[in-house]
């Protein structure tokens, strides 16, 4: 497999970070849901039929992998759509497991929930222009403006706007575990240190000095995944461009860096490190969604999925939503993101003019309907959004409204090892707040490291 960039399997592997460390570069970990379901990601593989199998993997697990997609392949417009077909789901497909496939040259015929800029830009994925071009369901003038030219790299359109596509950020939280620890539901904080104050309110420990309850993991869900479909919070929160896109440059090692690792490495240090670890390693209260819903976790950053993923399947807790938090310098400031999902389209996979077809259909109002009832989420699309009832699940309208209301809006940056810099913040803000590097020392290190990789995967 030779990319445009000239690279071999093995160059793959390496530049996209799994041959070195093994960690992984999807939106969301394998088995992790944002949703936050708790449920196993399943196959939805049925006997092979006389036009062949369509393979699509994703990287949620959860609802989507398993009642979303059950329901989906059981309504009348996706039988009359895949014919003699077969389609096999994958759920938790993303990371090593993606990037061995694509690597190996057995790729799926579609992929979602991955790092869509990170293939886009090393040339393993098809182009999609001629497709779109006689569809009679993706056309641009029905899309946000962003999740239309996010589908594309260099001018050229890989990725069909699918699934997922709203708003990004809120904190969010149980109003009941608020109101427990004597905190006023109706006066959430605004700023990061208002809301350390919560955190130590809310946060609980047994005799034994273990953890028992957390107020805010600040780097769960929205809040610690830099992602090409959702963006960095940190910059988002401390208003800073992290990454140039027309000159490569990154710029990480700066105060707000410094100031972000210094605030939200706080939460860690008064949870405990240990205490945060050995909460996440308890089955049904790993990160995006799983502790909140367990009502372990009483806030989390999280995008407007949140509401519904936890209405869905946790309906007990009263949910709220507010603006998510900024530094005290920057107090009223009210940020909101765009960004959202594709499906792309591998190179050597053998049935992607079918899969696109599978695409389109996740773009019928059936389609968008099942998600939007089973998962929560809602796509980029802009007829569907409007006729949405924010009502439906609790916390969702604040995300309507904060459309009119956000006075600093950001989209995720377009940077193309979006997750090798993902991996590097999580191991280095470990190490700030195990006090193994100083704030500034991890701000230093992370610009190094990244600077070095871009070079390095042949894009400076």
């Amino acid at each position: 497999m030779e990319s445009k960039h000239g690279m071999s399997r093995r160059d793959f592997l390496r530049v996209t970070g799994i041959a070195a460390s093994g960690v992984l570069l999807a939106a969301c970990a394998p088995g992790a849901d944002p949703a936050g379901t708790g449920a196993t990601a399943g196959s939805g593989a049925a006997p092979a039929s006389e036009g062949g199998t369509v393979r699509y993997w994703f990287g949620w697990g959860g609802n989507y992998a398993g009642t979303t997609w059950d329901t989906l392949q059981e309504t009348d417009e996706f039988l009359d759509m895949i014919g003699d077909f077969t389609l096999e789901t994958k759920g938790s497909s993303a990371g090593e497991v993606m990037l061995t496939a694509v690597a190996a040259g057995d790729p799926p015929d579609g992929g979602s929930n991955i790092q869509y800029l990170d293939y886009m830009a090393r040339g393993v994925c098809l182009p999609v222009e001629d497709w779109v071009a006689t569809s009679d369901v993706v056309k641009k003038d029905l899309y946000l403006e962003g999740t239309w030219t996010d589908a594309f790299h260099d001018g050229v359109m890989y990725g069909v706007p699918a699934n997922e596509g709203f708003l990004r950020y809120a904190l969010n939280y149980n109003q009941g575990m608020v109101e427990e620890a004597g905190l006023d539901p109706n006066d959430p904080p605004t700023t990061w240190e208002e809301t350390l104050v919560w955190h130590e309110a809310l946060t609980q420990f047994d005799d034994a000095g273990n953890m028992t309850q957390i107020g805010l993991d600040p780097y769960d869900a929205m809040g610690g995944n830099i992602k090409i479909q959702d963006g960095f919070f940190p910059a988002v929160s401390w208003g800073w461009t992290w990454f140039d896109p027309e000159t490569g440059a990154f710029d990480l090692d700066n105060d707000n860096m410094v100031q972000a690792f210094e605030l939200m490495g706080e939460f860690y240090k008064i949870a405990g490190p240990d205490n945060m670890a050995g909460m996440r390693q308890v089955e049904g209260q790993g990160t995006w969604g799983g502790s909140y819903n367990s009502k372990v976790q009483a806030m989390m950053v999280d995008g407007y999925w949140r509401p519904g993923g936890t209405s869905i399947n946790a309906p007990d807790i009263t949910h709220r939503a507010s603006w998510a938090p900024v530094p005290t310098a920057r107090d009223g400031v009210k940020v909101q993101g765009t960004g959202g999902h594709y499906v792309l389209f591998f190179n050597e996979a053998p049935q992607t003019e079918k899969m696109f077809e599978v695409s389109e259909f996740l773009n019928t109002n059936v389609a968008m309907d099942t998600i939007f009832e089973n998962s929560g989420w809602l796509p980029g699309m802009v007829p569907y959004i409007d006729n949405v009832d924010p009502s439906v699940y609790p916390g969702l309208d604040f995300y309507f409204e904060s459309v009119t209301e956000a006075t600093e809006w950001s989209s995720p940056a377009r940077c193309p090892i979006t997750g090798f810099v993902n991996t590097q913040f999580a191991q280095l803000r470990e190490a700030h707040y195990r006090e193994e590097l100083s704030s500034a020392e991890a701000a230093a290190e992370y610009q190094r490291r990244c600077e070095e990789e871009y070079k390095n995967a042949g894009f400076a």
